[in-house]
């Protein structure tokens, strides 16, 4: 594939040889021109070749319609290859993406999981908690230099990707800087945010009571930056993810990896190469001129004329090209599942190998108790998902396999090279101006021409480098995507229900207080209690909760109140000289 940029009419995209058909169009372009020159310079008949213009412009409109036909044909496929491949991998990442989700379910994660709102849906009487991970940032009351110095740091701070310029710190005062991120500290600490310091090692450190864990170690800040490099797949918290995980991102990264491997290559006996993917590594390239800088300009010479004069597409040179780029698998290949895949006969039968192993594995750990107590129906829309998958497969397979119809690409080839001749002698017939008819005489054949490559170039999109699916980037995509599935639970789902519990009895002690006259400790004291607890707490400390409040003893409380309300209005009654309110009237 070819990237681009947009410019000025296009014009940073005229210069690029390989992989344009402007240039390869050029050609049969250039020979009408020279056959122009000759017809107007050395063929001095005065007879003309026709009366009027409309026999060869008949001719013209009828391949423009062959062509045009052809190359709508052409984007069809090239479209068509590039959604198929789109859903074929996102209905692959479907099926282990809920894998994984239901195997966080099993009762050997009872000890990590988050507590459940279930659980604690007591909390939803208080009326006054909240789930809101900042709070709102008033920048009214600000000038315009401290608005645009907190919103340039917060579209850093706040961005999903990493942004590794972050001069923008530069220069900004320390007070703009703590106020664009005080929103989310003061929510972490406000006793109405259902919100915790959280659990930045997705909850695998509190599986195993040494303290170890994946991608990130609780307690120690810094190795989170030292695993940054691998992401979720790190193991600087000492352990490595659980090989249930592992085996099912390595069957996904394999299946994937052997389907596109068919569709680039189906010529037996020939190289289609796996590789170990290394997470973190950087991005294949998906323009293979970028591959070929530091090889010399000789080899770039070489790859342009292979191109321009159709040399470039021979079995040998998509060998050799496809051996050069291999597909990276999770966790690499073994050489018993190369020997197996050796061993399966054709494309389709090697893909359906992979896909069967998937799907065995996927069945025998749910059989087993490894995907938890989710009911069979729901388990059944994996098995969908995965057939979804193998569809569109073989969508992208048909393309791939199946050219453009014979009779058409060669009626349209004829006609192509026939308007090499044709188009000269219109020019010479009715063009005065000898410079004038050269040059409509180049451009006309070229467009045409080029239309046609452009046709040939898109109808098969998975073979046609430089203009092919980038299937090497997408795979590297696929993998990254596999290994968020090591990330455990939710981050800012780990909080203590017994602090919010706690405060939410003592808002309710207080304004039974108040309404007594007696006051015990005031709301704020309560939110620096439990906040002071929140902090003296370990996260991991989850597993010991205490009994929720019951409505009765909640209604016994308020009676009790009320109780002692009457009594507390009776006193006063009696020293104002007013005594209580019977049948509705107040008798002095």
């Amino acid at each position: 594939m070819i990237p681009y940029s947009k410019s000025f009419l296009g014009l940073n995209l005229i210069f690029r040889i390989n992989g344009s058909p402007v240039y390869r169009a050029a050609i049969p372009g250039l020979m009408s021109l020279v056959l122009f020159v000759i017809l107007k310079h050395f063929y001095t008949n005065d007879d003309k070749y026709t009366d009027h213009p409309y026999g060869v412009g008949v001719l013209i409109s009828s391949v423009s319609f062959l062509i045009i036909f052809r190359a709508n044909y052409g984007y069809q496929r090239y479209w068509n290859a590039c959604g198929d491949v789109h859903h074929m991998m996102s209905k692959w990442l479907d099926t282990v993406t809920h894998t994984a989700v239901f195997h966080m379910q099993q009762k050997h994660y009872n000890s990590i999981k988050p507590p459940s709102y279930f659980d604690t849906h007591d909390l939803n009487k208080y009326g006054i908690f909240r789930r809101d991970r900042e709070r709102h940032l008033d920048l009214s009351t600000k000038s315009r230099r401290e608005q645009k110095a907190i919103r340039q740091v917060r579209s850093i701070s706040k961005s999903i990707s990493k942004v590794s310029d972050r001069s923008v710190y530069a220069g900004k005062v320390g007070l703009e800087m703590a106020e664009s991120f005080a929103s989310q500290d003061e929510a972490i600490h406000d006793h109405h945010f259902l919100m915790g310091p959280g659990r930045k090692d997705g909850g695998w450190g509190d599986l195993f009571e040494d303290g170890t864990s994946t991608f990130y170690k609780m307690g120690d800040a810094s190795s989170w930056k030292r695993g940054e490099s691998k992401g979720f797949a790190s193991t600087v918290g000492g352990r490595t993810p659980t090989l249930f995980l592992q085996e099912l991102v390595h069957l996904a990264s394999l299946c994937n990896a052997v389907a596109f491997s068919t569709l680039r290559s189906d010529i037996e006996g020939t190289e289609a190469p796996l590789d170990l993917y290394e997470a973190g590594s950087p991005w294949p390239e998906v323009d293979p001129d970028k591959l070929r800088r530091g090889k010399g300009a000789w080899v770039a010479v070489k790859d342009t004329v292979r191109f321009l004069f159709g040399f470039d597409r021979t079995p040998a040179m998509r060998t050799a090209h496809n051996a050069s780029r291999p597909l990276p698998v999770m966790g690499g290949v073994s050489d018993n599942e190369i020997a197996f895949l050796q061993r399966a006969r054709g494309p389709s039968a090697k893909v359906n190998l992979a896909w069967s192993w998937l799907s065995e594995f996927i069945i025998r750990e749910h059989l087993n108790g490894s995907l938890g107590d989710v009911a069979p129906p729901i388990i059944s829309r994996l098995i969908q998902f995965l057939s979804d998958g193998m569809i569109f497969y073989n969508h992208a397979r048909k393309t791939m396999f199946i050219p453009f119809p014979f009779p058409h690409a060669q009626i349209s080839a004829f006609f192509v090279f026939t308007i090499m001749f044709a188009v000269p002698i219109l020019m010479d017939e009715y063009a005065t101006n000898s410079y004038i008819g050269g040059v409509l005489t180049f451009l006309t054949v070229t467009c045409l021409a080029g239309l046609h490559e452009v046709s040939r170039e898109l109808e098969n999109p998975f073979r046609n480098v430089p203009n092919e699916i980038p299937l090497v980037t997408l795979q590297a995509v696929f993998n990254e995507a596999l290994i968020t599935l090591y990330a455990g639970y939710h981050p800012d789902h780990y909080w203590d229900p017994d602090e919010y519990r706690r405060y939410g009895e003592q808002i309710v002690k207080d304004e039974g207080s108040a309404m007594t006259g007696h006051s015990s400790a005031s709301p704020k004291e309560a939110a620096v209690g439990v906040n002071q607890g929140r902090m003296d707490k370990p996260q991991s400390s989850m597993e010991q909760q205490q009994k929720p409040v019951t409505f009765a003893q909640l209604e016994a409380l308020v009676a009790k109140q009320q109780k002692e309300i009457e009594r507390l209005s009776g006193l006063i009654d009696g020293s104002t000289g007013c005594s209580k309110k019977r049948n509705g009237i107040w008798n002095v």
